[in-house]
């Protein structure tokens, strides 16, 4: 058998289409439990598209290509299956339901196999296959009496043995042997949980029976399913505060307790906060999650915990409080003030000069900021930040309202971060990272480590991190600051009591095997080493982002290739067919994060630029017709300054 054709038997000539169109008719009443005689399977779904397929097959074959085409593109319309005139499809294949079925051209279909609905027998993408050699085979062969379950994805020029399973949603994209079996992670089960917040709920088995010990449980206040899956991974017990809108299946299995309530509203945590420290009780309360972090603040204040309190992350989280602090223990420090009415925009430029900044006293990824260059700006700007207020933006669902906003100082100069961990008043710099900025607005590009910095002006910025975090009063934990390396040297733009986003704790655990989440979980419990007080990195890291201009997303193609690249952590595209697109006004304008590793930065980034432009399709349309590509975003020199 080749990958072009299935010939009968040898001494056998191959059936004649009424008889594969009575033998597909015959399939269906025996396989389909639903169907009770071959009337009742001339209303199938699928017999269509089987039957217009073997002759569009044969059609296709004599270079017919277009009639063969309008013939399976009816079949389509018909029923839903795709399939191209040029595949190859063997005898009694039955296809039950389906729904979405794609069978691409050079595929090839075994006979007795059954395939159900949502299948795709596809391809890599064109950008692969428009570089193999003209014929060269680009879908896959299935063997005979396979079957593909629903949803289940199988592309590339790959070969599926005989008698192998391809299990509901497996993605394949590489051999499987005859008889092998290819699964999916099945679904985790877990009892319904009490998901209302009560005063007294019922207690959960494991309060019960007293199995939890509280000097190894901590109070995780909102999390990602990584926080959760890490804090089980290091033996703790986990009470957990989600918040509705971010629960799922997953948190609901792992956490030993789980509350759900808007974990933001002090008036709705309390309560359960005492409740929970009765019963089970725990030794911390954490949170690595911005909109989390007061209130974990709160209840290691209320409890006298230890760990961060309220009003140290509170210095965090207000950045115009943070401003006053430093003011009130350094002269020189940044001078800022609140923006509450048109006129403080002159008035703040009169005392300190333009350029200067205006933006909110506790948003992230750049939202709402701006550069006032002159007088000319002031009025756009005051008009903007009044449009904002009271808003969560129109690019993100945050749980943060846009309030109040301040005005600050403009430093001009390259900016870092700077991801450090506190061991009882030790601060320890783990990694310096580099970061590429958009040319006209505050949008992160790009983040490097270790960063490509002298080491003269490494000490000088570590030095000025903790001196910053002995100021502010921090003494454990995990922090992400932003400094900016100017004219008076290492200035703090402003720092978070919480993991960096971006992927940077992926570049860090990367380069330097550390891995900031495990710190800030298993530190209050001893359960992971105080660091060096200078890490060493043993690689480079980099996240490359991909950027457009606007217009509106037509297709999205091979993320699964670029994961699969030789050095690559992660891919994270968010860019979906339909979306709007919009010029880049901050880190939500992007549409795909790449983020990779190298034998040192420089190399990273060339690798996270290659790997980025050649793997990830991102068509936009524009408002005239015309398409184009989404484009890797460029890097910035360190000696530029933002504009």
């Amino acid at each position: 058998m080749t990958d072009d054709q299935a010939p009968a038997p040898r001494g056998q000539r191959p059936p004649g289409l009424l008889r594969l169109l009575a033998e597909d008719l015959r399939t269906i009443v025996e396989r389909d439990p639903s169907v009770l005689d071959r009337k009742e399977a001339l209303l199938h779904p699928v017999l269509p598209a089987l039957w217009l397929h073997r002759v569009a097959h044969r059609l296709h074959r004599r270079g017919r290509r277009l009639t063969a085409r309008l013939l399976m593109l009816l079949a389509r319309a018909v029923t839903g299956v795709e399939i191209h005139p040029g595949a190859v499809l063997g005898r009694r294949v039955f296809v039950d339901h389906g729904a979405a079925v794609v069978i691409g051209e050079t595929a090839v279909v075994g006979d007795d196999v059954t395939i159900y609905h949502q299948v795709t027998l596809g391809a890599v993408g064109w950008w692969r296959d428009n570089l193999r050699p003209d014929g060269e085979r680009r879908h896959p062969v299935i063997g005979a009496r396979v079957v593909l379950g629903a949803g289940a994805t199988v592309l590339g020029p790959v070969r599926v043995g005989d008698d192998a399973v391809i299990g509901a949603r497996a993605l394949v994209v590489g051999d499987v042997p005859a008889g092998a079996r290819a699964l999916a992670p099945l679904g985790t089960v877990s009892e319904p949980r009490d998901r209302a917040v009560q005063a007294r709920p019922a207690p959960l088995p494991d309060e019960r029976n007293g199995s939890m010990n509280p000097d190894s449980t901590v109070l995780i206040v909102g999390a990602t399913d990584e926080t959760v899956r890490k804090a089980k991974e290091l033996g703790l017990s986990v009470l957990l505060l989600q918040h509705p809108t971010k629960v799922n299946a997953e948190q609901e299995s792992l956490a030993d307790v789980l509350r759900v309530l808007d974990y933001t509203d002090w008036a709705a945590v309390e309560p359960v906060a005492r409740e929970l420290r009765e019963e089970p009780g725990f030794r911390v309360a954490v949170s690595i999650t911005e909109p989390g972090l007061e209130n974990a603040g709160r209840i290691n204040d209320l409890f006298g915990l230890g760990g961060t309190g309220y009003e140290v992350t509170r210095l965090f989280r207000d950045k115009l409080a943070m401003r006053r602090h430093l003011a009130g223990l350094d002269p020189s420090a940044v001078a800022a003030a609140p923006l509450l009415r048109r006129g403080d925009l002159d008035a703040f430029a009169a005392a300190h000069g333009y350029p200067f900044i205006v933006k909110p006293t506790d948003a992230t990824a750049s939202i709402g900021v701006f550069r006032v260059a002159g007088p000319e700006d002031a009025e756009r700007v005051w008009v903007t930040v009044e449009g904002l207020r009271g808003t969560r933006t129109d690019r993100v669902s945050t749980m943060y309202l846009l309030q109040d906003f301040f005005m600050e100082e403009y430093v001009e100069g390259p900016e870092f971060s700077v991801e450090a961990f506190s061991f009882a008043g030790r601060h320890v710099v783990v990694a310096i990272t580099e970061k590429f900025g958009h040319h006209d607005s505050f949008a992160e590009l790009g983040h490097a480590v270790p960063a490509r910095l002298a080491e003269p002006e490494q000490e000088r910025i570590r030095a000025a991190v903790t001196r910053f975090l002995d100021q502010i009063g921090l003494r454990d934990g995990v922090t992400h600051t932003e400094v900016r390396l100017g004219a008076r040297g290492p200035v703090i733009i402003e720092s978070h009591n919480r993991i960096a986003g971006d992927m940077i704790p992926e570049l860090v655990r990367a380069a330097y095997g550390i891995d900031m989440i495990e710190y800030a979980l298993g530190w209050p419990f001893g359960l992971v080493p105080e660091l060096p007080d200078r890490p060493e990195a043993h690689a480079g890291a980099c996240v490359r982002s991909l950027v457009s201009e606007p217009g509106r997303v037509e297709s999205v193609e091979g993320v699964a290739d670029a994961a699969a690249r030789d050095g690559v952590l992660d891919v994270r595209v968010t860019a979906k067919p339909g979306d709007t697109v919009h010029a880049v006004r901050d880190n939500w304008d992007r549409l795909g994060l790449v983020a990779v590793t190298g034998p040192d930065t420089t190399e990273a980034i060339h690798r996270g630029e290659r790997i980025a432009g050649e793997a990830i399709r991102i068509r936009v349309a524009g408002e005239d017709g015309r398409t184009w590509l989404a484009r890797v975003a460029e890097v910035r020199s360190l000696t530029e300054a933002p504009a």
